[in-house]
């Protein structure tokens, strides 16, 4: 059962080892990973490996790519986030973080000051836009680019997207020091911590209108915690690293491991109903709309279930997916690592509807 997860720790271990020695040696050996999706109405905007791309929701062509001509000192892991006032973020594996705009790719600003590199993608409120940083913080910055505060310290690295919650105005921040950190987007002052989780936390959290959140573990685990103070309510132990962040349908909560292993729980009990496998990894998030969950597993597989775990339909890529499929009006976007098929769109019966390629780097 542990193949799978060695599979991935390689991969993980050659992507930074690669990136690192690019960047000593000055080489063009360029590293790549997974990618990551974000939409507006008319456009997706994929970020992957030495590109972030818009592409035209309605045929798939490519509108502009930043940068134009690929730049060995660039690579792209976290996905991108919009903010209201027209800005596209995204980090990079450079240690710095872009605002473009998303009309035409052009940048506005640049904010230089993380040590670290970005895995996971930035968190955008009201409030402004939150940053994880491999250098165990995350920083808050203004619209503007400009730091609101001092950055938030963890214990590690933070890999994962933080999750945000309104009705506290709180930022919830997973760390690979094993704990999750609940912190006041306004002041950025700790409102609450974790106790030790058991394993690191790369995925990010979900909360629930009642307030439950949950986070998966490298403790092959999927935890339950108290939204207003960080208390345990349940524990289910998977087979394997739960690597991606849960989704949440009404009741109950989906998530896959490292094994292969697909699962929906009750969402208050933490008691299971029904399991799948894919056979191969589940890195990512899965999607849930109202009539069905999405899932890709690392092999190049997406897979469509009822609700109730009944298969509806599945497609193979040549690729590999290790990231999680994303809902785009009447879309399902799935991304994969071979350039003839970056980005592909489907419909929600599994018809294919368009496929973006950058073949010609």
């Amino acid at each position: 059962m542990k193949t799978k997860r060695f599979s991935l720790i390689i991969f993980t271990l050659l992507f930074i080892t690669i990136a690192l020695s690019a960047c000593a040696s000055g080489s063009r050996v360029m590293a790549s990973g997974w990618a990551g999706i974000t939409t507006d109405d008319e456009t997706a905007y994929l970020a992957y490996n030495t590109h972030v791309y818009a592409i035209d929701l309605a045929n798939g062509n490519l509108r502009w790519r930043y940068p134009s001509e690929p730049d060995p000192k660039i690579t792209f892991y976290a996905p991108p986030a919009l903010t209201e006032d027209g800005q596209l973020i995204i980090g990079g594996y450079d240690n710095i973080l872009y605002s473009l705009n998303p009309l035409n790719g052009q940048v506005n600003w640049t904010f230089e000051g993380a040590e670290g590199r970005y895995v996971g993608g930035p968190l955008v409120t009201e409030h402004g836009i939150f940053v994880p940083s491999t250098d165990y913080r995350v920083y808050a910055l203004g619209f503007n680019g400009q730091p609101l505060r001092d950055p938030f310290p963890t214990e590690a690295e933070i890999w994962a997207t933080p999750g945000s919650d309104s009705e506290c105005e709180c930022v919830y921040v997973a760390s690979m020091d094993h704990r999750v950190y609940a912190i006041n987007a306004k002041t950025g002052s700790l409102s609450w911590v974790t106790n030790d989780l058991g394993g690191a936390l790369v995925g990010t959290p979900a909360l629930s209108e009642d307030r439950q959140l949950y986070i998966s573990t490298f403790a092959e685990e999927m935890v339950a915690l108290n939204a207003d103070n960080g208390a345990e309510l349940w524990r289910f132990t998977a087979q394997d690293w739960v690597w991606g962040g849960p989704a949440l349908g009404d009741d109950t909560i989906y998530f896959g491991d490292l094994s292969g292993a697909f699962f929906a729980l009750d969402r208050q009990s933490g008691v299971q109903k029904w399991q799948t496998q894919t056979g191969s990894a589940i890195v990512d998030s899965p999607l849930v709309t109202e009539e069905a969950i999405y899932l890709t597993a690392e092999n190049g597989l997406l897979v469509s279930v009822t609700p109730e775990g009944v298969n509806r339909w599945q497609k193979e890529f040549e690729g590999n997916t290790y990231s999680g499929p994303v809902a785009a009006g009447d879309l399902i976007l799935v991304s994969t690592s071979q350039p003839e098929a970056l980005l592909v769109a489907f419909d929600s019966n599994g018809v294919q509807k368009w496929t973006f390629s950058d073949a010609g780097e």
